[in-house]
Parts: C-alpha cells; sequence; structure tokens
C-alpha cells in the first residue's frame, strides 16, 4: 500500500491498516452510492484514504461512532469532489465541441481569482485550515471536529472565525492586485 509511505511510525501504519481493512468497503459503498461508477468510487476512496492517513492522529479508536462517521464523510465528499470535477469536465467538453462544430475557436483559462483562492487555503495556518477541512470539506459538526481534534467547541468556533477573517483578508489583497 502506497499510504504507508505517508505514515512515519510502525504504530500509526498498522492503525492506518486496520482503519483500511476494516471500513475500506463500506467507503466504497458510500461512494458508489454517489458515483454509480466502480472505478470513480475506488478513486474517491482512495483519495479519502491520503486525508486520512494526513489526519491519523486525529483518529483515536477503531470502533467508535466519530471515527466511523469521519471515515464515511471522508469518503462521500471525496465522492463529491470527483462527481463536481468529472461533471466540470464533461461541461468544457460539450462547450468545445458545440463550438468546433460551429467553426469557432475555443481556449479555456482559468481564472487567476479560482487559483489564488486554492492557494489562500493552501497557506491557512495549520490549526485553521484542519477545522476548515473538517467543517467544510468533511461537514462535520463542531462538536464532532472538536472531539476529532482534542479541543473544545469553542475553540473550534474561534478558529472558524479567525481562518474566515484570514481568508477574507487575503481575497480582499488579491482582489486588489488583479485589478492593478
Amino acid at each position: 500500500m502506497i499510504f504507508l509511505l505517508m505514515i512515519d511510525t510502525p504504530e500509526e501504519k498498522r492503525k492506518f491498516v486496520i482503519l483500511y481493512e476494516k471500513y475500506r468497503y463500506l467507503m466504497q459503498k458510500v461512494a458508489m452510492d454517489v458515483l454509480h461508477d466502480s472505478f470513480l468510487a475506488e478513486d474517491a476512496v482512495h483519495n479519502a484514504f491520503v486525508s486520512v492517513a494526513y489526519n491519523l492522529d486525529k483518529l483515536d479508536e477503531f470502533e467508535d461512532v466519530p471515527t466511523k462517521l469521519y471515515l464515511v464523510a471522508c469518503a462521500r465528499n471525496a465522492a463529491f469532489d470527483l462527481y463536481r470535477k468529472r461533471s466540470s469536465q464533461v461541461k468544457k467538453e460539450i462547450l468545445f465541441e458545440e463550438a468546433m462544430e460551429k467553426g469557432g475557436y475555443v481556449t479555456y483559462i482559468e481564472s487567476d481569482l479560482e487559483n489564488g483562492i486554492l492557494d489562500i487555503l493552501k497557506n491557512l495556518p495549520l490549526k485553521y485550515r484542519d477545522v476548515f477541512m473538517l467543517k467544510y470539506v468533511n461537514n462535520m459538526e463542531n462538536r464532532e471536529i472538536a472531539k476529532v481534534c482534542g479541543i473544545l467547541e469553542g475553540t473550534v468556533r474561534q478558529r472558524l472565525s479567525r481562518g474566515k477573517v484570514i481568508i477574507e483578508r487575503k481575497i480582499k489583497e488579491m482582489e486588489g492586485n488583479l485589478d492593478e
């Protein structure tokens, strides 16, 4: 398993293997319910386990409900990400084909704003980024995030609020740079 290269200690590797063996079929079913394609569902589960490997230190028990909820949420969100990406790609292909049929030329340039927002999220301080990912990517409740991260629910709310302020400030800076 290539995932094990991302994990440092033997204890964490053992933990990951147990989680993988125990929940991969459940995660596959969740992804399949969203995507209706076994190959794409497999890709979604792979992407979900990359996220799990990154956040392995935050998972305590193999049998507890928050761990199962977290893994199911990771699989569902990875499946939705693939679905959105695939839908967007199909729309672009259809538009491209229509334009080519009419004899037109087509160019597609991703906006600087789109790329900049991704950079902002990637460069967000780790303590804010983790909480944001759990809240907005994995759709977890604040109390679930608090339990997974081992912090108070008030701290989760505070980090979300401060993270939003940082993101808003960076977007305004970026928009100002784009106008120039």
